[in-house]
């Protein structure tokens, strides 16, 4: 119809015709589709009714009766092809059949409402729950037929004789086929219908995928969960094993539950190790008579003998051993302010894999006294020791003025060094330089100066300058002088002393010149101890010259500073260790990492170390730091600070430590901590810690403990929470001063005996 309009516009009087039987065959077709269901009689009886209606006064009609009725002419054939849109509407009306009651027609305003009716969601929805047996719709169903449309489906009670057999049949046949359409409408019938069951489907899917991912996820944390009982249950089997055969061994009494059990008690000691006590107790008293250390001076002679050194001779002569026998002893010295001990020790382990039978004397200890002396790399027993000193002791108790500590253990370490037969003697000189009670050895042929500094117990001079000057007081004319000096006026003032003597300054390779020079050195200067990084060419270079001069054999071929290492100085170098001195230990969850650090030169070395050694971990690192006198402190934890980040630092007061025992006092401190001196100097260098965590904008993490035991209770207590059967690590960095380092290694060695398995 409304393709038709365009050309009614174009030649409107030619189609006004053609228009109007549109509109009239339109409104016939709708009045056909909607007219109310008829019943068919008989044609006799038809007549015979329509005679005896009464007729009624003709009103006037609508404004649609009149045009239906209004007589038109059927438009011309050439019309009709040029419209063929409206070819389908133009057909004869059919009769109207006579009913005796006037159909009711729908209200549909107009073709648009009557469109929307039947293509609209709602009609659809409609004609579902008629076909479910709901309300009907208001219209008729798309695509069904309507009563009045067709006869034929009447009610039954508005059935027919006619039509009454097949009447049933056709009404059960359209029910079904109702029925089934609506069935086939039901599944297409909403577009939303598909996506929807999409949507579910591929949830779906997701939570299988994520239920697949955490049922693995679980069996993989059941299976470590059932790695670590296992390894508990080894664990307790192994103990148990231990426990029978100890009780098999020694069957114990069983204890009564209801009595109480008395406390542990402490182990008994054995008679010599008791004598071994008193006589450190003696040989401490000698302490207090040390004389001072002063910067060193020139002397107006040659001949002149500094006094220290003179009183030493004498001590050594009262006691029974001559000048004689004392220069029967070859002796290599080794001098400066860091790295003595462990250039001793080195020189140590490369000559005894040479065969070589050494006698050691170095300062300070750490554990045991008698770890001053050592004869092929043990120390004095009990025995040798308290036996040396009491014969000693009693030789010069009539000497006036009475010795002081420092001589009393050089004339023991020469006895000592004597009685063994030795072949080389390593010592150490202390920080006096050339007036320290160890330079008695005028004879010595192989001399070393390691690193020098600032020291903290000595009052060599105000500059460096004069430092190294009271340390190149120790060169002898005919003694070959090695060093690792690498400050530029130390070196200029080691260069003027050694012309003055008359001797030739040897400086020795790097530690990376060896590497270079053999390429298999790389992996055992890598593995081992960091010291060797240090002095460990200063050692090797001492022990060469050493081995020139009295066994040639070995080192046969080699020249003066020669970077080749003989199978004796690779296999010393591999064996050598220095408990206290870039130390490691291990223990149930903690690695912990020991140096006992007390200058700036040696805490950077430590802090290179630790960081070289643990910037691979994840684990959170630990700091445990005592210092016992705090003149530099809060510098040495400055540098701690500077290229390390700690999760906790914590700082105990220094231990009371007598020959590798805590004291029992230690565990008493808690009732009287706040007047205790060694708590009181912990506190400050927590504040220290703090000061600095403030000048950095980083937050206070410092922690203050009452002793290493209950330092290590705290971060078991912290961190020991076990995670899918495996504990937590963590590196822990104990430094700032020797007895510091000893306590903590004999704590973990007696947390390792109670729990072996650890």
């Amino acid at each position: 119809m409304h393709s038709v309009l365009p050309l009614m516009y174009r030649r409107r009087s030619s189609h006004l015709k053609a228009l109007q039987w549109t509109i009239q065959s339109s409104q016939n077709f709708f009045k056909m589709s909607f007219k109310a269901p008829s019943i068919k009689l008989p044609k006799a009886a038809a007549i015979k009714e329509l005679a005896n209606k009464p007729t009624q006064p003709q009103s006037q009609p609508s404004q649609s009766q009149s045009s239906a009725t209004q007589p038109t002419k059927p438009p011309q054939p050439a019309e009709i092809k040029k419209n063929p849109l409206t070819m389908g509407a133009i057909s004869p009306a059919p009769p109207t059949p006579i009913s005796p009651k006037p159909s009711v027609q729908p209200k549909i305003p107009d073709q648009r409402a009557k469109w929307m009716a039947k293509v609209s969601p709602e009609s659809q929805r409609k004609a579902k729950l008629a076909a479910a047996g709901g309300s009907p719709p208001s219209g008729p169903p798309k695509n069904q037929f309507s009563q009045a449309s067709n006869p034929s489906f009447a009610m039954p009670g508005q059935s027919s004789p006619a039509n009454f057999g097949a009447a049933p049949k056709a009404q059960a046949s359209w029910q079904q086929k109702v029925e089934k359409s609506a069935e086939n409408e039901d599944s297409g019938a909403f577009k939303g219908a598909s996506s929807e069951s999409q949507r579910k489907n591929w949830m779906n899917r997701m939570q299988g995928s994520q239920q697949r991912k955490q049922n693995q996820w679980l069996k993989e944390m059941q299976a470590k969960q059932q790695a670590g009982k296992d390894i508990q249950a080894q664990k307790m089997q192994k103990m148990e094993s231990q426990k029978t055969t100890t009780s098999s061994a020694a069957p114990l009494k069983e204890a009564d539950p209801s009595t109480p059990q008395p406390a542990e008690k402490p182990e008994e000691k054995s008679p010599e190790h008791l004598a071994y006590l008193d006589a450190i107790r003696q040989l401490n008293s000698y302490q207090v008579l040390e004389p001072t250390s002063g910067r060193a001076t020139t002397k107006s002679s040659r001949k002149e003998q500094d006094p220290v050194i003179e009183q030493t001779l004498e001590c050594l002569e009262k006691s029974g051993l001559t000048k004689k026998d004392l220069k029967a002893i070859p002796v290599i010295q080794v001098a400066g302010s860091k790295g003595r001990g462990s250039t001793c020790a080195i020189v140590e382990s490369v000559l005894r894999c040479h065969g070589v039978k050494t006698g050691v004397l170095s300062s300070p200890h750490l554990f045991v006294t008698s770890e001053r002396i050592r004869i092929d790399g043990e120390p004095l027993s009990d025995v040798q020791f308290t036996e040396l000193f009491w014969k000693i002791n009693t030789d010069l108790a009539n000497m006036q003025p009475t010795p002081s500590y420092n001589k009393i253990m050089t004339v023991m370490a020469f006895h000592a060094f004597h009685q063994a037969g030795v072949e080389v003697a390593i010592v150490e000189v202390g920080n006096a330089g050339a007036s320290d009670a160890t330079n008695i050895a005028s004879h010595a042929q192989t001399i070393g100066i390691t690193t020098l500094g600032w020291e903290q117990s000595s009052n060599l001079g105000n500059s460096l300058r004069d430092i190294a000057w009271a340390k190149a007081s120790i060169m002898k004319p005919d003694a070959n002088i090695y060093t690792n000096v690498t400050q530029t006026e130390c070196c200029e003032v080691l260069a003027q002393k050694a012309k003055q003597i008359g001797v030739e300054l040897r400086r020795v390779p790097t530690f990376n010149d060896y590497i270079e020079g053999d390429m298999n050195n790389k992996l055992l200067m890598n593995k081992a101890n960091y010291s060797m990084r240090l002095n460990g060419s200063l050692a090797v270079q001492l022990a060469y010259d050493f081995l020139k001069r009295h066994k040639p054999e070995y080192v046969v071929g080699l020249e003066h500073n020669s970077t080749l290492l003989t199978p004796g100085a690779s296999r010393g170098i591999e064996i050598f260790e220095q408990p206290g001195h870039f130390d490691f230990m291990r223990h149930d969850m903690f690695n912990v990492y020991l140096d006992s650090a007390d200058t700036f030169e040696s805490m950077m070395a430590c802090r290179d170390w630790f960081y070289t050694r643990t910037r691979a971990n994840r684990q959170p690192k630990i700091l445990l730091f005592n210092k016992v006198n705090e003149f530099n402190a809060k510098d040495l934890l400055t540098i701690i600070r500077s290229n390390l980040r700690f999760e906790e630092a914590c700082f105990v007061p220094s231990p009371n430590y007598f020959e590798g025992e805590i004291l029992a006092e230690e565990d008493g401190k808690a009732m009287v901590w706040h007047g205790m001196e060694e708590l009181q100097r912990a506190k400050r260098n927590a504040g220290n810690w703090r000061a600095l965590c403030e000048e950095n904008g980083k937050r206070d993490n410092s922690q203050l403990s009452i002793s290493i035991n209950a330092f290590f209770e705290y971060l078991t207590n912290k961190y020991g929470k076990q995670k899918y059967g495996m504990k937590n690590e963590l590196d822990v960095l104990v430094t700032g001063s020797r007895q510091l380092v000893a306590a903590t290694i004999s704590c973990l060695r007696k947390m390792k005996s109670s729990n072996p398995w650890q």
